[in-house]
C-alpha cells in the first residue's frame, strides 16, 4: 500500500520530524544504531506514515540508514564528498564546464591549504609527509603511468595536506573539484605516454611537501602554485574547450 501523499497542512510535521531525525543522527557517532521503527515513533511522537516519509528525505540525504529485517532498524550516517559531486557535477555538465575552469578552481585553494599545512607541526602526519615525499623523489620515469594513477597519487597527498590543514571548508571543496578531475575521459588521458610530465609534477610535488614539512609557509604557497600551473598547462594544451562526457577514471 503506498504512502499517502503529503499536504501543505501535513508538511510542516514532516519536515519537523525530518529535522528531529537530522539531530538524533548528528548527535551520535556514524553507524549508531537509533532505534526500531517502533522506537522512532514514540522518540518523535509521530504516525507511521509520517516516520517514514521523514526518514525517506534525511536518508536521500545519507544522514540516516533504514535496515529492514532482523537486525535492522535506523542508523546514523553521514554524507561524503560523492554525494556533494553528483548534483554539482550535473549542475557543470548543464553548464558545459570544461576541464580548464576545474584545474583553474583548484590552484587557490590547494595555495590557501598548502599556508595552512605549513603551520601544523603533528609529527605523526608529518612524518607521512616525508616518506610520501622520499617516494616522489626516488620515483624513476618507468614508474610514471597515466592519470588514473597520478590522480589517485594526487588524491593521496590532498589527503595528507588537508589533514595538516584541517580546514573542513576548504578539504571538501578540493574534493569536489578532484571528483569532477575524474571526469576524464580515458581517450582522453592528458599523461598516457608522457612519463616527462608526470615525473616533472612529482618533483615539484615533493618540493612543495619539503617546504611543508619545514613550515615554510611561503615557498609551500609559490610551489603549490607551480604544481597547479604545470596542470594548468596540460589540459590547456590537451583538453581545451572539451566538456565533462560522464566516464570516471577512477
Amino acid at each position: 500500500m503506498s504512502e499517502p501523499a503529503v499536504s501543505g497542512q501535513n508538511r510542516s510535521v514532516v519536515d519537523r520530524a525530518a529535522e528531529a531525525l537530522r539531530v538524533l543522527s548528528l548527535d551520535s557517532s556514524e553507524g549508531t544504531f537509533l532505534g526500531s521503527e517502533d522506537d522512532m515513533i514514540a522518540k518523535l511522537d509521530v504516525s507511521r506514515a509520517t516516520l517514514r516519509q521523514a526518514a525517506s528525505r534525511v536518508a536521500q540525504e545519507n544522514f540516516v540508514t533504514v535496515r529492514r529485517g532482523v537486525g535492522g532498524g535506523y542508523f546514523s550516517a553521514r554524507p561524503s564528498t560523492m554525494n556533494v559531486t553528483r548534483m554539482a557535477a550535473l549542475y557543470l555538465r548543464a553548464h558545459d564546464a570544461d576541464f580548464t575552469e576545474i584545474t583553474h578552481g583548484i590552484g587557490p585553494l590547494k595555495a590557501e591549504l598548502a599556508v595552512l599545512a605549513s603551520r601544523n607541526r603533528d609529527p605523526v602526519l608529518l612524518a607521512r609527509l616525508e616518506e610520501f615525499a622520499a617516494q616522489d623523489e626516488a620515483a624513476p620515469l618507468e614508474m610514471a603511468h597515466g592519470y588514473r594513477a597520478f590522480l589517485k597519487s594526487e588524491r593521496e597527498f590532498l589527503q595528507l595536506i588537508s589533514a595538516l590543514a584541517d580546514n573542513s571548508v576548504l578539504n571538501l571543496l578540493m574534493a569536489i573539484l578532484y571528483d569532477f578531475a575524474a571526469l576524464a575521459s580515458r581517450s582522453e588521458d592528458v599523461l598516457i605516454d608522457r612519463p616527462e610530465r608526470v615525473q616533472a609534477y612529482r618533483r615539484m610535488r615533493a618540493r612543495l611537501a619539503r617546504a611543508v614539512i619545514d613550515g615554510d609557509a611561503e615557498l609551500a604557497q609559490l610551489t603549490s602554485r607551480r604544481c597547479s600551473e604545470l596542470v594548468d598547462e596540460w589540459f590547456e594544451q590537451d583538453f581545451k574547450g572539451r566538456t565533462f562526457d560522464g566516464e570516471t577514471m577512477d
